[in-house]
């Protein structure tokens, strides 16, 4: 299995999981679901996972790690970031710790890659990160995996080469997953506000504090960008202004995405004048969508915390 997507922020997809069903509005045009039903023949990965039906693609509710699959970053010897599961989401209900362990197991065996894990599910992520057996049952997985037997400790918690984050596309659930995810240890917490369907407030001094030694858990990156598909609704530039701006306010990392399905027909190139009532869009379809807001590339990345 192997989902050829292309995505600026990160260097690699890796998937050892397949699978996954729809959560909240992020969902609605899922390019994962469409993929693995376009592959749902007989014989293909994607059969058993989704289906095509008469209203389109659809998961099956089938998920499943996929073993020949799990052991591939132990492979690669790049430093480089890691997006894992862009096809599925690490922490579904669904998928029971034992296949969490396994995969937590490669993440800590590759000390050299840094690995993005993002959900929808922040309530199932908080509780195995504070799962006070999750650490012995990782170590034992390493045990099973690695070809060193003494590569079999992890000498710190939380990894500190995975990121964790949650999808935030619009304030219900910024309000709902965000607050979990301070919850969650980790060595960087960050959210995909993408697609961005509404303009968000992070809440400066709560969720994204100012300074790189504020006290306490914060939002250490922020990915943003459109809504992609066929009825997919128009990002508003001042929705990702108001995500820049945050950012630069609190000096969290930004990354603008792209602009989606739409792209403003002024405002992108410019400097941001005060926009029109009513502000008109080209549509780019499956061409690429441009990266720039107000004529400027916004691609940071966090620093992770020690």
């Amino acid at each position: 299995m192997h989902l050829d997507v292309a995505i600026a922020w990160t260097d690699a997809t890796w998937d050892p999981l397949a699978g996954c069903t729809r959560k909240s509005a992020a969902c609605r045009h899922c390019y994962a679901e469409a993929m693995t039903a376009a592959a749902s023949q007989a014989g293909m990965w994607g059969h058993g996972f989704a289906e095509l039906g008469p209203a389109g693609p659809a998961w099956t509710g089938k998920i499943e790690l996929l073993e020949d699959r799990l052991a591939l970053p132990l492979g690669w010897d790049r430093p480089s970031r890691i997006f894992v599961n862009a096809g599925s989401d690490l922490f579904h209900e669904s998928l029971p710790n034992a296949a969490i362990d396994r995969v937590f197991a490669v993440m800590a065996l590759a000390p050299h890659l840094t690995f993005q894990v993002l959900t929808k599910r922040p309530k199932t992520m908080l509780a195995y990160l504070l799962d006070s057996e999750a650490l012995s049952r990782i170590e034992r997985a390493m045990g099973e995996i690695a070809t060193d037997p003494n590569l079999t400790k992890i000498d710190s918690w939380p990894l500190p080469n995975v990121w964790l984050g949650v999808t935030a596309e619009n304030q219900k659930e910024a309000d709902r997953r965000i607050p979990l995810l301070l919850q969650t240890p980790a060595a960087v917490r960050w959210i995909a506000a993408e697609p961005l369907l509404e303009q968000l407030d992070l809440k400066v001094g709560t969720w994204l504090k100012e300074g790189p030694n504020a006290p306490g858990p914060k939002l250490d990156w922020i990915v943003a960008g459109g809504e992609i598909g066929a009825e997919a609704l128009p990002c508003q530039p001042n929705w990702a202004r108001s995500l820049r701006d945050q950012c630069a306010e609190s000096g969290a990392a930004f990354f603008w995405h792209q602009w989606g399905e739409h792209v403003p027909c002024a405002g992108v190139e410019a400097d941001p004048a005060p926009e029109p009532v009513k502000m008109t869009f080209s549509r780019v379809g499956a061409a690429p969508s441009p990266r720039l807001l107000d004529g400027a590339l916004h691609q940071a990345f966090p620093f992770a915390r020690s």
